[in-house]
């Protein structure tokens, strides 16, 4: 757009620069503060072009409505607001009284309807609310643009975005591998996959047990009910590219959101010949939906949460300390060295205090016995740990959903870790480029609904 107006720029930069340097008094001194007052000049010009742009747009399109047989009924005033700030345009209605119906030019051409934003305002909304709670975002828009938007309104705005945003990143990871499937324009060698879970607090509200009114609306008195759920993270990368990442994050079963991971791997050029390796605990269903998803996959265990296993078991021994230790040592040692079998023959004959849950560690190292050779997979430039992964917690899910004192609708967590993992994956730009597509093909379906109306009607 800078292209098409280059000569326009430089006369009113021109104009801008004479003004303040011939009116401004003690420039020298003010050198630290020119671009604060530029700003809020810039800000007044650009209000001031936005207000004549929607006068001329709407004269235009009430103009081209305005056709023998319509006739203004009525001229409410409604609200616009953009990132200049809140305006109050005209949005007449025209009334054909032979045929009985009526139009909205400003709503129909223009798309605009009492109360809507810009797109524009909705990516500035969303880009603080999706970061902070909606109540911060909304100062630190005031702060930012110079007007206040009301927290309520910052949360409708970005969970309406959100909305869209899951349904950009699941049409996004579905793409990523039918291009991959058909024309492949990058491939990984190996490949890492990393799913780990954390749990968010929800809350719907129910009604209550006892018979109490609200005091203002008089409706029967409802309670919070609280939950803990389970929101799983993962990613995939090429091994040898530590920061080149595609995330994902759900609140929802292994299935689904390893279905998702298959669509990030594919971003990362998965290919039929590139191998794949996964480290994640030993969750249930964890371990067999990757070996399912990926096949030839190479699991690796998370060693952390290995030894958490072993060291539980040891100590329902209830041997000495130095004993424990020493037998701790031992069995992470052996593990490390890829001799997992000679631990699981020991503990398969253990009939002492605890033999329960020495027999659960048993099975437990029967299941991964393939994938805890961990000084094999460090030769390899593995990660023997799911740090990783966990890092990513606290940076996608945990820093916008987990705040003090937050309480999500299970329905509306979806959504926001979409919008989140749109932001971990630079995919921002590219989001809110579809997302302004999608407000300019509703406004276009509008316009021809509105064209076909008239033309049947004219018949």
């Amino acid at each position: 757009m800078k292209k098409k107006y280059q000569d326009c720029i430089e006369k009113v930069s021109q104009i801008i620069f004479e003004e303040i340097a011939t009116k401004e008094e003690n420039l020298t001194d003010k050198i630290f503060e020119i671009d604060t007052d530029l700003l809020s000049l810039l800000r007044a010009i650009g209000s001031r072009v936005m207000s004549m742009l929607l006068t001329m747009l709407i004269t235009q399109v009430t103009t081209q409505t305005k056709k023998p047989g319509w006739k203004i009924q009525r001229n409410p005033q409604i609200k616009y607001t953009t990132i200049f700030g809140e305006f109050k345009i005209k949005s007449p209605y025209l009334w054909h009284k032979k045929l009985k119906i009526g139009i909205r030019p400003v709503a129909k051409f223009l798309g605009i309807t009492a109360g809507v934003h810009s797109v524009g305002l909705t990516r500035a909304l969303a880009d603080f609310g999706a970061e902070e709670s909606f109540e911060r975002a909304s100062l630190r828009f005031e702060e930012h643009y110079g007007f206040k938007v009301e927290s309520g309104k910052v949360r409708r705005e970005v969970i309406k975005v959100a909305k869209f945003s899951e349904i950009f990143v699941n049409q996004r990871l579905e793409l990523a591998q039918k291009e991959a499937e058909t024309n492949p324009r990058k491939k990984a060698e190996r490949l890492l996959v990393e799913l780990d879970g954390c749990h968010l607090r929800t809350g719907i509200k129910i009604p209550g047990t006892e018979n109490k009114l609200t005091q203002i609306r008089k409706i029967k008195k409802s309670r919070r009910k609280i939950e803990w759920k389970e929101t799983r993270v993962g990613f995939a990368r090429p091994i040898e590219e530590k920061q080149q990442r595609t995330f994902v994050a759900r609140m929802d079963k292994y299935p689904n959101i390893i279905q998702q991971l298959i669509g990030a791997a594919y971003d990362q050029g998965l290919s039929k010949k590139s191998q794949v390796f996964a480290v994640a605990d030993g969750g249930n269903g964890l371990f067999e939906g990757l070996k399912l998803a990926f096949p030839g996959l190479q699991f690796i265990l998370d060693r952390p949460h290995l030894k958490h296993h072993i060291y539980a078991a040891i100590e329902a021994m209830e041997l000495k300390p130095e004993n424990q230790v020493f037998l701790n040592d031992s069995f992470i040692s052996l593990i490390d060295a890829g001799k997992v079998g000679k631990i699981i023959k020991k503990l398969q004959n253990y009939q002492g205090v605890g033999a329960k849950k020495i027999a659960n560690l048993t099975d437990y190292l029967i299941r991964f016995q393939e994938c805890v050779h961990y000084q094999k997979f460090e030769r390899l430039g593995l990660p023997i740990g799911s740090g990783e992964v966990e890092s990513a917690h606290k940076y996608i899910p945990q820093k916008r959903l987990k705040i003090a004192g937050a309480t999500w609708h299970p329905n509306t967590i979806n959504p926001m870790l979409a919008l989140r993992i749109i932001r971990a994956n630079n995919w921002w730009s590219e989001f809110w480029n579809q997302y302004r597509a999608s407000q300019d093909l509703n406004t276009a379906h509008n316009e021809l609904n509105l064209n076909l109306n008239l033309n049947s009607n004219s018949n």
